[in-house]
């Protein structure tokens, strides 16, 4: 009878564990496609606290990726595996769609704060291609500095728009036309002895321009950065390894964002890191 107990004792155990309803085992990749989709929630809702008004439309599009992204927790709950994917990659597609329209809303923060400084950046390389003109007429060099001025123009026109981050651009540029010449005139024999004394001091120092536009630099690579994430997320729903690395990387996108006051180098140095994943992503995905 015991050997006979035992059989019966093992078949119901068997029928009891077969019975049980597969959701009780937790599924690691639907926990991480969940934890995707409420970072990137928590990340569009910041920006959303940053803009003074938030356009109707794109509340609209808000209050429909989070029921979506609600749903995909309901989905996770339940171990639907199907109805989970098919709710995160909805979530997400709205949310990038967000991501688009706030990008092109200028933050009014930034815009206020950036303004003055790239107009003090504008005169300063203003004097220094005037110097510099000055310094090439009077060694009868022949320098176009047809770009420099259109660059100039260009950098005025993005900023009356307040615009900062084409200025930004645009000044990079009209700087590298300024040491280009710069080193023509140096490079000449006739005028090397004089002009080296005249253009010590000419140019804006690296460290002031910089200055001005290394803030502007990376919070564009952090946004960028984001919508980078954001459109690999699809193929999170597929592969398990690739949802744990994205979730790693919008955990560093967070990191990055809370140090960008305090040291902007060591920000540059995790969005770096931050490119090594998607790189990787994108091979394990290809």
């Amino acid at each position: 009878m015991k050997p006979l107990a035992l059989v019966l004792l093992v078949l119901v155990s068997s029928m009891i564990l077969t019975s049980m309803p597969s959701q009780v085992y937790a599924d690691p990749q639907l926990d991480s496609l969940l934890r995707i989709a409420n970072q990137a929630r928590d990340n569009i809702k910041i920006r959303l606290s940053q803009l003074p008004t938030i356009p109707d439309e794109i509340a609209k599009l808000y209050k429909e990726g989070s029921a979506e992204t609600n749903a995909l927790a309901q989905s996770v709950t339940q171990g639907d595996v199907t109805s989970a994917r098919q709710h995160f990659l909805a979530a997400m597609k709205v949310f990038r769609e967000i991501s688009s329209k706030i990008s092109g809303i200028p933050d009014p923060i930034d815009r206020q704060d950036c303004i003055p400084r790239m107009k003090e950046a504008i005169d300063r390389i203003m004097m220094a291609g005037g110097s510099l003109k000055a310094l090439a007429t009077k060694n009868n060099m022949n320098i176009d500095f047809t770009e420099f001025d259109n660059l100039i123009y260009s950098a005025k026109q993005h900023l009356d728009a307040k615009n900062c981050a084409e200025v930004t651009k645009a000044l990079e540029l009209a700087k590298q036309f300024l040491l280009d010449a710069q080193k023509k005139i140096l490079n000449n024999k006739g005028t090397r002895k004089v002009a080296q004394d005249e253009l010590a001091n000419m140019l804006p120092q690296p460290e002031d321009t910089a200055r001005d536009s290394k803030l502007e630099r990376i919070k564009m690579k952090i946004q960028t950065t984001e919508e980078q994430l954001n459109s690999l997320s699809e193929k999170a729903s597929e592969n398990e390894v690739v949802a744990q690395w994205l979730k790693r990387a919008f955990s560093l996108v967070e990191k990055a964002k809370g140090e960008l006051d305090k040291s902007p180098d060591k920000v540059m140095r995790t969005l770096n890191e931050i490119d090594k994943i998607i790189r990787m992503i994108q091979r394990i995905a290809q």
